[in-house]
C-alpha cells in the first residue's frame, strides 16, 4: 500500500509513499502559507482510501473541513479523477468532536481513569504517572519547584494505592475529598511528601473544576474512548477529529490532549499491531511538545508516543512553522521530514542540523531550495524509501480546504454520524445495564498470531517463559506454538552468547544473539557532519594559531558499540538508612571501560577515579538522544567484543551494583586522519559525530603483543 501525494517538480511523476514508512512518524514544517496543512490532509484523505482510521486533533478549526467536498471542477482541473473524491467520501465517517460544547459530537475527558487489568505492570504505573504528571500541571503547579514535584509524588502515590485496591474515583470532588483525607495504610507516606497546607491547596483546586464551564469538560457528552474511535462496525473507516477551540484556555486545551495521549497510550498497548492500525495527527504541536525546560500537560505522554508508538502500528503526523519550539529528542524520532517554504537564514539555520543528521549527503543541496520553494511545493528526505531529496508539489485535495468556526461545525456532521455515537453515550451514562456491543466481537486470535504480535512489540529475542508469561499461557502451549513459528521461518531460534537458553524472535528483524545483538539498537544521532569534524578537531593540529605541523588527509565515519546497563545500588541516608536506588551507567561494548561526559571530551576510563554516581553521562546531555534501530536498518553493525555477562560481571565488580537489564548503544564517531607535513608522521583524532566531543582513554582494543623469540 502506499501513499498518492503528488507530482515530481522534475518529471511530473508521481510520488508514491509506502504506507509502512508512517510507523517512523512524518513532520511537515514550513512559513505561514507554504502548505503544510494541506499536505497533512493530503495524507489523511490517503490514509482513508487505504482504510486506515486517524485521530486528528484541530486546534484551530483548518482541519474540520475534511467532511466538506471540494468543487468537482477545481478538482479535475487540477488533474485528479472524481473516482478519488467518490472514493473517500464513500469510505469515510467523518466526526467532528467539540469538547465541552454541543455544537459538534460532544466529549468529555475522565483523567481519573484506571488503566485495564490486563494492561502490564510496568505500563500501567507509567500511565499513571503520565495521569499525575498532566494533572498536577494542570492545576497550576511547577513540575520543576519542590512544590510541583510534592503535588505530583502525592498525587501519583494515591492514585497508584486505589487502581492497586481497585477503587474507583467518581469525580474531581471526589478526588479532593480523597486528597484531604487519604486511605490510612498510606497516610503517613503522603504526609513525608508535602507540607500540612499544600493537601488543602490540591484539593482547593481539584474543587475549581467541578463549578462553571471547566466542568463541562468532564461531563458533557461521550468520553474519551479509542474504541469508539475505531469502531468500523458500520463499514465506514472513522475520521476522528477533536475540535479543540471549544474549550476556552490553552490550559483546557492541554489537560484535554494530555488525557486523549494517555488514553491513546494504554490502548496501543492491549491492540499491537504489525502495520499501520492508525494515524494520529497534531496540527501545529509547537504548544504541546517544546523544549526543556518547559513542561505543559501533554508533553511526557507525547514524547512518550514519538519513542514507542511505532512498535504497536500507531504512526504519527504533525506539522510546526518554527522547529526550535519543539522538544528534539522527540524530532530526532521522526524519519521523514516534508519541508515547506523557509524564507529567512534564521529559520533555514534552524533546520540545518535535523537535515544534516537524516540525510547529510544531500543537506546543503536541500538548504538551497529552501528560500525558492512556492506554495504547496515541498522536499520530502526519507533514507528508508527515498535515495535522493524529492521535490514534489503536493496534489490537490478531495475535500474543502477552509477554516471552519464553532457555528460551521453543526453543518458538517452526517446525522446518520450523530446517531452513530449516541449508543456510545447511552452505555456510559447506564454502565449497569446489559447493552449490546457497539460493534461485532473481533475473531480470537490463535496462540500463533498472539505470539508474533508480541514478538512485534517487544522487539527482543526471548525465551519462551517470558512469552507464556506475557500471554498467561502454559510454557508447553508456548513452545509447541513457537516450533511451528521456527518451522514457518516466521520465526527463528537461536542460542545466547553463553549458551544458556533458546531464545525466539521474529525473522523479519535479523537479530543475531550469539553476537550479542538481541534486539533493537539504540542509534544516537550524528549531528556533525565531516566539514564540521575538520574545524572542530582543527585545535588538536600540532602547531600555532596560523601555522599548524600537521594537517588533515582523510575522515572515516562509523560506530562504537556501548552496553547501556540499567542497575541499582544501596545508598546511604542518615543514621544508617539504605535504600535502593536506581541508575544508568554506559560502558564500552570493546573495552569494558566507563564513559563520561566533559566539556569538550568524552572519557573512557581505566580506573574509577571518583563515584561513578558524580559522573556525567549520555543521559546529562540534551542534545544526545536514542534512536531505536533494527539491525537491518543500519547499514553495518560494529563487532560487539564484551558480551551482557562480562559487562554486568564488571559493575558487580567495580561498583557494586546489580545489573537489571541492557540495551547495545551506537556511538557515530569521525576519525580523523592527520599526517605531520614534513616527516609524514599518521595518528588518528576520534570524535563523537553527535556532539564533537575528543574521545579520550581506553576506547580502543589493545593489540595482541608478539612473543619475541
Amino acid at each position: 500500500m502506499s501513499f498518492f501525494l503528488g507530482t515530481q517538480k522534475e518529471n511530473a511523476t508521481a510520488v508514491e509513499y509506502p504506507v509502512d514508512a508512517l510507523q517512523r512518524h512524518l513532520m511537515a514544517i514550513g512559513a505561514s502559507g507554504s502548505g503544510k496543512t494541506v499536505l497533512c490532509k493530503c495524507l489523511m484523505e490517503e490514509a482513508i482510501r487505504n482504510n486506515i482510521p486517524v485521530v486528528i486533533v484541530d486546534p484551530q478549526g483548518d482541519i474540520s473541513s475534511l467532511g466538506l467536498k471540494g468543487d468537482p471542477q477545481e478538482i479535475e482541473n487540477h488533474g485528479i479523477p472524481l473516482s478519488m473524491q467518490e472514493e473517500y467520501f464513500e469510505k469515510a465517517r467523518v466526526a467532528i468532536f467539540t469538547p465541552a460544547s454541543s455544537k459538534g459530537i460532544p466529549i468529555s475527558v475522565n483523567p481519573l481513569s484506571f488503566p485495564s487489568d490486563d494492561t502490564p505492570h510496568e505500563e500501567a504505573i507509567l500511565a499513571l504517572d503520565m495521569t499525575a504528571t498532566s494533572l498536577t500541571s494542570f492545576l497550576g503547579f511547577d513540575l520543576g519547584s519542590d512544590d510541583g514535584k510534592g503535588a505530583k509524588a502525592y498525587l501519583f502515590t494515591l492514585l497508584e494505592y486505589l487502581w492497586r485496591n481497585k477503587e474507583t474515583i467518581k469525580d474531581m470532588g471526589h478526588m479532593a475529598e480523597l486528597v484531604i483525607k487519604p486511605p490510612e495504610e498510606i497516610a503517613d507516606m503522603l504526609n513525608h511528601l508535602v507540607t500540612k497546607r499544600e493537601p488543602q491547596e490540591i484539593a482547593r483546586k481539584l474543587r475549581f473544576l467541578t463549578i462553571g464551564t471547566s466542568s463541562l469538560m468532564f461531563q458533557k457528552g461521550v468520553q474519551i474512548d479509542m474504541d469508539m474511535f475505531m469502531d468500523k462496525s458500520d463499514g465506514k473507516v472513522p475520521v476522528n477529529i477533536i475540535y479543540l477551540n471549544t474549550l476556552s484556555s490553552t490550559n483546557d486545551k492541554q489537560f484535554f490532549l494530555a488525557t486523549l495521549l494517555r488514553e491513546l497510550y494504554c490502548w496501543m498497548l492491549k491492540n499491537p499491531a504489525e502495520g499501520i492500525q492508525l494515524l494520529f495527527y497534531v496540527d501545529e504541536i509547537a504548544p504541546y511538545i517544546p523544549p526543556y525546560p518547559r513542561n505543559p500537560p501533554p508533553k511526557e505522554a507525547y514524547a512518550f508516543l514519538f519513542k514507542q508508538a511505532r512498535k504497536y502500528g500507531v504512526g504519527l503526523v504533525a506539522a510546526t512553522q518554527n522547529i526550535t519550539d519543539v522538544d528534539y529528542k522527540a524530532l530526532s524520532q521522526v524519519n521523514t521530514w516534508c519541508l515547506g517554504r523557509l524564507m529567512t537564514q534564521q529559520d533555514i539555520a534552524r533546520v540545518k542540523q535535523i537535515i544534516q543528521s537524516i540525510d547529510p549527503t544531500h543537506a546543503d543541496e536541500a538548504l538551497q531550495k529552501l528560500p525558492s520553494l512556492k506554495t504547496g511545493e515541498f522536499l520530502i528526505l526519507s533514507p528508508d524509501v527515498y535515495d535522493d531529496v524529492v521535490n514534489f508539489q503536493v496534489r490537490w485535495l478531495v475535500t474543502k480546504h477552509v477554516t471552519l468556526d464553532d457555528n460551521d461545525i453543526p453543518d458538517c456532521i452526517l446525522p446518520e454520524t450523530r446517531q452513530f455515537f449516541e449508543k456510545y453515550q447511552l452505555i456510559q451514562e447506564k454502565p449497569t445495564k446489559k447493552a449490546a456491543k457497539c460493534e461485532p466481537p473481533c475473531p480470537t486470535k490463535t496462540l500463533s498470531e498472539r505470539i508474533q504480535l508480541l514478538l512485534n512489540s517487544v522487539r527482543q529475542s526471548v525465551s519462551a517463559e517470558y512469552v507464556a508469561e506475557n500471554l498467561n499461557v502454559l510454557v508447553k502451549d508456548v513452545q509447541a506454538a513457537l516450533n511451528k513459528l521456527v518451522k514457518s521461518k516466521v520465526v527463528k531460534k537461536g542460542k545466547t552468547e553463553d549458551e544458556d537458553e533458546d531464545v525466539y524472535w521474529l525473522t523479519k528483524f535479523g537479530f543475531e544473539p550469539k553476537k550479542n545483538v538481541m534486539g533493537e539498537v539504540l542509534a544516537i544521532p550524528a549531528r556533525i557532519t565531516q566539514v564540521e569534524a575538520f574545524k572542530k578537531g582543527k585545535s588538536e593540529l600540532e602547531g600555532s594559531l596560523f601555522s599548524k605541523k600537521e594537517m588533515f588527509y582523510d575522515a572515516t565515519f562509523s560506530h562504537i558499540p556501548i552496553w547501556k546497563v540499567t542497575a541499582t545500588r544501596k545508598s546511604k541516608r542518615l543514621f544508617f538508612f539504605e535504600k535502593e536506588e536506581m541508575d544508568t551507567y554506559y560502558l564500552s561494548a570493546t573495552t569494558g571501560a566507563m564513559i563520561s561526559l566533559e566539556k569538550g571530551a568524552m572519557l573512557f576510563h581505566r580506573l574509577m577515579t571518583k563515584s561513578a554516581e558524580k559522573l556525567k553521562d549520555f543521559d546529562d546531555d540534551e542534545y544526545i538522544t536514542f534512536i531505536p534501530r533494527l539491525p537491518k536498518e543500519v547499514p553495518r553493525i560494529p563487532k560487539i567484543k564484551l558480551g551482557k555477562r562480562k559487562i554486568y560481571s564488571t559493575l558487580r565488580l567495580t561498583l557494586g551494583v546489580k545489573p537489571l537489564s541492557s540495551e547495545i548503544v551506537l556511538l557515530p564517531v569521525w576519525t580523523l586522519k592527520i599526517k605531520h607535513k614534513k616527516n609524514k608522521k599518521k595518528r588518528s583524532l576520534v570524535l563523537d559525530a553527535a556532539t564533537g566531543r575528543k574521545l579520550v582513554g581506553n576506547f580502543k582494543p589493545q593489540r595482541k603483543q608478539t612473543k619475541k623469540r
